[in-house]
């Protein structure tokens, strides 16, 4: 850390922003830590882990980490790319025979490589095609793979960065198939074990939920928060499902920093695969953000991060980590969605690299999928297209608002809560006068449904796995 301040005065002015925060979001509850090399320095609980009793959380509270899983899936890839199981150049049908049933819609299935869905470039949807967000439950593992006949291929390869749970839940079966254990078991034995991540665990049993802090989810309307459901992710679990705390994740960042002269003999990941994981594959045309294999990077002035957040039920989570400083951020919070996770975790590297004036609180930019998004698309005001515009929101309190602009049937950011999970794309139509294909955003090449009333109104659509209600 550079500053000509005290690193004692820098930790104070981040404590007390992070208390600021917590009244300004409404947040009930963070955990935070700092990671220097081989350490957790330091770590605050703030708020509460549970409304009802006003507890603080500790360094053990467990969280949800939701994606920040995917980058243990792919230092367990790695490791059987190391030992031979596997290529990354591989065709995922080579592992999973029955993807050779997915639907090619506009990208071809033997383009679809682990390397791909290592980095969102496979064209993959978003989520499996069965109820996965609206639901109490995923589906499990042989219910996802005996959907892959009707799971689409929506991007070519290479075109555009498209985020893909389902990559990684394939992914999981991979490791499962390659090793020969279990995928839980593997990383377990493998990674979290190695580690010492003694607090991480993917399947939470009842009598251990005292571990985990309460997760709450907004109220878009009230002051209040309401506890979230807790939904499991089945048989996409190696996408999302970890449970773990600020202590375990410290060990998790620390693990990135051993390379070179700090190598560690027989280490879970050899120091030129630590180079592997970090290297970035692709970036985003303004060189402000790139994808790795896992993580992504992401350049603040002269400063570049790598990380990876989350989001699950009542969770929010984002680690970030400056490898040429050797430190990092961890920042947990018991509310989902909160949109303005990763910029926090920014801000607090910022001020321990000694900027005096880091980048202010904002939600995530969005990720380009498409950079030809200027056609104008018509909107057909005959066939009710117009009357689709509205704010609609879905569980647990994600909005979009549906705008006509320049012709154009658009996914909006709300206002109302800036969180931009399938904002940023061009609804255009198809023969279906109540489905149109997304062009650009998360949901690129996706489809969305509308339901309308009697009245020929629109009530709600469906998108990549989530059910939005009309508002207003």
């Amino acid at each position: 850390m550079t500053s000509c301040r005290s690193r004692n005065d820098i930790l104070a002015d981040i404590e007390n922003e992070l208390e600021q925060v917590l009244q300004d979001e409404r947040l009930p509850g963070l955990s935070v830590g700092i990671v220097v090399d081989q350490e957790l320095s330091w770590s605050r609980g703030l708020g509460t882990r549970d409304l009802a009793t006003g507890e603080p959380a500790d360094e053990h509270t467990l969280h949800r980490v939701a994606s920040i899983t995917k980058t243990l899936t792919t230092a367990a890839v790695l490791q059987l790319r190391d030992r031979g199981k596997l290529s990354l150049e591989d065709p995922l049908e080579r592992h999973l025979p029955e993807f050779a049933e997915a639907k090619e819609v506009a990208g071809q299935r033997d383009q679809v490589t682990l390397l791909r869905l290592l980095t969102h470039r496979a064209g993959l949807v978003t989520e499996t095609p069965l109820p996965t967000w609206s639901t109490e439950e995923f589906p499990t593992r042989d219910e996802v793979l005996a959907a892959l006949p009707q799971t689409e291929i929506v991007l070519p390869a290479d075109h555009a960065f498209k985020y893909s749970n389902l990559a990684f839940g394939l992914l999981g079966e991979v490791i499962t198939r390659a090793s020969g254990q279990d995928y839980f078991d593997y990383v377990a034995e493998h990674l979290l074990g190695p580690l010492g991540m003694t607090d991480s665990v993917y399947w939470l049993p009842e009598d251990q939920r005292h571990r985990m802090a309460v997760g709450y989810s907004p109220d878009l309307y009230r002051d209040g928060l309401k506890p979230a459901p807790y939904v499991g992710l089945g048989g996409v679990a190696a996408c999302g499902q970890l449970h773990s705390s600020v202590a375990d994740l410290a060990r998790w960042i620390s693990l990135q920093f051993r390379v070179g002269e700090h190598a560690i003999p027989n280490d879970v990941l050899a120091p030129n695969t630590l180079d592997n994981f970090h290297q970035p594959r692709y970036s985003e045309p303004d060189w402000s953000a790139a994808q790795c294999l896992g993580w992504r990077s992401l350049r603040v002035g002269e400063n570049v991060y790598h990380g990876h957040g989350g989001g699950i039920f009542g969770f929010a989570s984002q680690i970030l980590f400056s490898r040429p400083h050797r430190i990092g951020a961890i920042v947990l919070a018991n509310l989902w969605p909160y949109p303005m996770i990763q910029s926090l975790t920014v801000r607090i590297l910022e001020r321990l690299l000694g900027n005096p004036d880091p980048p202010p609180l904002t939600p995530p930019a969005l990720n380009p999928t498409d950079h030809d998004s200027s056609r104008p698309v018509a909107a057909d005001a005959e066939n009710g297209t117009d009357d689709r515009a509205g704010l609609y929101v879905a569980e647990p309190g994600v909005p979009v608002h549906v705008a006509v602009r320049a012709g154009q049937l658009r996914l909006e950011i709300s206002p109302l809560w800036p969180y931009p999970l399938h904002t940023g794309g061009v609804l255009e139509p198809t023969d279906n006068p109540l489905a149109f294909r997304i062009r650009g955003g998360r949901g690129a090449g996706e489809v969305a449904v509308f339901e309308i009333d009697d009245r020929d109104v629109a009530t709600g659509f469906t998108l990549g796995g989530f059910v939005y209600r009309r508002m207003m």
